[in-house]
Parts: structure tokens; C-alpha cells; sequence
């Protein structure tokens, strides 16, 4: 049996398990005799247009272990807009280099690239097997249950907003509302994982998504409810939060960012809501943009999301030596666990899947039980904390001055 070369590459941004994935498929590509060398792509198919790549088959178990435990992506991400002329060079490329099996992992943008490259391939009479292999912290890719990157970067989430809400109660006679903005151009899931690590009956925290478009007037009522309720409020919203006309609050364009043929990078919102508030409500008010560690900071890593990411790339070396291409590897759910399954590209290419209604609460601005039962399984246990409510209904202490009991806080 004549052995054929597998390429891989990463695109899109790094999340803290894509590296995991790489290991995987280099880890199943030693057990597949169809499989010769594996060779991995600098900076995704920007790699093949310049001819920079690098042999991978040669690591050691060691340095394989090592990878599943690196953040962000060690091939280098992209987000370069590819022309037809671009993937043909990229099929001429790999097709002399003795390629048969390719795979990519990214997100909706990666898969589309994924199916052009696939049905490219078929119209040229080319045999590479083109698989799509699942990523993305924002967790807007269809079919899958969920995806990896998104369970490390929940848990990330959820830990530093319940931290910030600490943090908030204890210096709530200096400053009284903190907006924090999390990933999520178009989608809500990252911030709907937010509240996951609160203690709902200690705290009361608005969630506003990007699915759900609501005009100033609603949001300062609602922050204002809050505010006379508890003395302070700690709002969570999603970076791509719009107004009911469809406009995205307080969409400021990074200068020098936004990439050709790719989505703009953009912030501001919680910005404009922060300054909105203290405006309106009289009350001091601050912006916190979670930032990038929320896509790859090793020490929030989900050991679900890790194992799955792992699993996710062998699952994609066998199908690709299945003669699987032109299909993009799922996690299906069963119960708390996952399953490895496959779908075609053509339903997720390009596609965003929204957070489900039924997954928030319109009226109260959080989630609900629902999505509470689906994301626990993905983000592993997180410890509790004492909250400042549990001092004050169970701790006593004897007053110095008349000697009666009195609730400490």
C-alpha cells in the first residue's frame, strides 16, 4: 500500500484546546497505514501560497503530550480572504507535495473554505479528501452540539464574572454598575455562560445577547430596576449587541482592523452603555471588556473541552481516511458525554447558529434552567466561594460596646 501525506492547518482565532486537536490527528495518523507523513500548514492555507510548512509526524509522545496542553494555535491562525485563484494554487500545492488528505480546523468561515476547496478539488479530478475539523470559543457552528474552544472559554467567562461580581459588591459605595463585554459578533453563547459560577440567590446580574435586540430606554430601566433592588448591578453583554433598529450598540471599528473580505473588528458597546448610565441614572459606571484571554487561557481549560478536542482530531484522520471528504466531524450528545459524528459541509459552511430562545429569559434577562443543564457538563466543576449574603444570614458575632448579637456586614 502506497502511503499518501496529510496536511492540516489552523484558521481563525487560537482557542486553549485547538492544540489539542492538532495532537489528536497527528496522534490517529501514526495508527493509519494510508497515512505517511503528516505536515502541518504555517498560518492556515497562507501557508501553502508561500510554501511554508512544517513536517509533524516526527514529534515524540512527549512533545505531543505537550501540545494538547498549549493555548492558542501553534500553526498560527488566519483570516485571509481567499480568492478561487487562491485555492487552486493551494490544491496545486498540496496535490504536488503528494497530499490526499487535508484537514482545517476553524469555525463557519473554515468550513465554507472547506467545502470551495472540496468541490474544487472534484471539478479538477483531484484526490484530496477535504475534512473539517470543528473550532470556535463563540460556538456558532451548526450541526455540532457544541464546539471546541467553547467550553475553556465559557469556564474563563464564567469564573471572571463571578470574581467581578465580588469584586463589584465590595466596592459598591465607590462605584455602582460595571458593564463587562465578552466575544460574540453575532451570537450569545459566551455570554450566556457568564452567570454559570453566581450564586443566583446572593446576586442579581442582567444578561443582554445579540439575538435579542433591545433600545436604550429598556436597558436603563432595567439597569435602574436592579440598581434600587441590590445597591449595585453587574450587567453582561455580548460585543455584538444591537438596538432595535439592527444597529450595533456603540460599533467603534478598531482602527487598521478590519480585514478585506472578513468580518470588521469592532467594540465599544459596553463603552457607550457604561457612559449611557451615568448619564441617565446619575450613578458611577464602568466598561470592562473581557479581552482576548478569553479564547486561550491555559489555566481555565475545561478537561471536557480538552478530551473532546483531542478526540475531535482522530475522529477526523479516520474519516478522512474513510474517503469521508467533504464533510465536517460533530460532537453529538449523549447525556453529559459527547460522541464523534460528521456532517456535510454544506450545512455549516458559512452558517451561524444563534443561542435558542428557549436557552434566555427575555423578561428577567437571564438564562434559563435550560441552558443551565446543557452547558454545566461542557465547562467541569467549578469550587464555590463564600458570598457576602452567607456571612450575613449565618455568621454572629457579640456586639463590643452592649454585648447583644448583631449580623455582622
Amino acid at each position: 500500500m502506497k502511503q499518501k501525506s496529510l496536511f492540516v492547518a489552523q484558521s481563525g482565532g487560537p482557542t486553549s484546546v485547538i492544540n489539542s486537536t492538532l495532537a489528536g490527528i497527528v496522534a490517529e495518523a501514526g495508527y493509519q497505514p494510508q497515512v505517511g507523513r503528516v505536515y502541518g500548514l504555517f498560518h492556515g492555507l497562507e501557508g501553502a501560497l508561500r510554501g511554508e510548512f512544517v513536517e509533524l509526524s516526527n514529534l515524540r509522545r512527549d512533545e505531543l503530550d505537550k501540545l494538547r496542553h498549549t493555548p492558542a494555535a501553534i500553526l498560527g491562525g488566519s483570516r485571509y480572504p481567499l480568492t478561487d485563484e487562491d485555492i487552486l494554487k493551494v490544491i496545486k500545492f498540496l496535490k504536488a507535495n503528494d497530499c490526499h488528505y487535508f484537514l482545517f480546523i476553524g469555525g463557519n468561515g473554515t468550513m465554507d473554505t472547506c467545502l470551495r476547496m472540496q468541490d474544487m478539488c472534484r471539478q479538477e479530478n483531484v484526490a484530496i479528501e477535504v475534512v473539517g475539523v470543528p473550532k470556535t470559543v463563540d460556538n456558532d457552528l451548526e450541526v455540532t452540539d457544541h464546539a471546541p474552544g467553547y467550553g475553556s472559554a465559557a469556564r474563563y467567562v464564567a469564573l471572571s464574572v463571578r470574581d467581578q461580581v465580588l469584586d463589584l459588591q465590595a466596592m459598591r459605595r465607590f462605584e455602582q454598575v460595571r458593564i463587562i463585554e465578552t466575544m460574540g459578533r453575532m451570537v450569545g453563547w459566551l455570554a450566556a455562560a457568564s452567570f454559570l459560577a453566581t450564586d443566583p440567590t446572593a446576586t442579581i446580574n442582567p444578561l443582554f445577547i445579540p439575538e435579542v435586540p433591545i433600545d436604550e430606554d429598556e436597558f436603563i430601566a432595567h439597569i435602574e430596576k436592579v440598581y434600587k433592588k441590590q445597591g449595585y448591578v453587574l450587567a453582561v453583554i455580548g460585543e455584538g449587541l444591537r438596538n432595535k433598529k439592527g444597529e450595533p450598540m456603540g460599533d467603534i471599528p478598531f482602527a487598521g482592523m478590519s480585514d478585506s473580505g472578513c468580518h470588521a473588528v469592532r467594540t465599544g458597546a459596553a463603552e457607550y452603555l457604561a457612559r449611557l448610565v451615568n448619564e441617565r441614572l446619575g450613578v458611577r459606571a464602568r466598561a470592562q471588556i473581557l479581552g482576548m484571554n478569553q479564547r486561550s487561557f491555559a489555566a481555565c481549560v475545561s478537561p471536557v473541552d480538552e478530551e473532546e478536542a483531542y478526540r475531535v482530531g482522530r475522529a477526523a484522520v479516520r474519516l478522512a481516511v474513510a474517503e469521508g471528504g467533504g464533510q465536517m466531524v460533530t460532537l453529538v450528545r449523549q447525556g453529559d458525554y459527547s460522541e464523534t459524528g460528521f456532517t456535510p459541509l454544506e450545512r455549516v459552511a458559512g452558517i451561524e447558529k444563534q443561542l435558542p430562545l428557549n436557552y434566555y429569559d427575555r423578561v428577567n434577562k437571564r438564562v434559563t434552567p435550560e441552558f443551565v443543564e446543557w452547558i454545566k457538563p461542557l465547562v467541569g466543576e467549578i469550587e464555590p466561594v463564600l458570598w457576602p449574603a452567607d456571612l450575613r444570614a449565618t455568621n454572629k458575632s457579640s456586639c463590643v460596646v452592649c454585648g447583644g448579637r448583631t449580623y455582622l456586614g
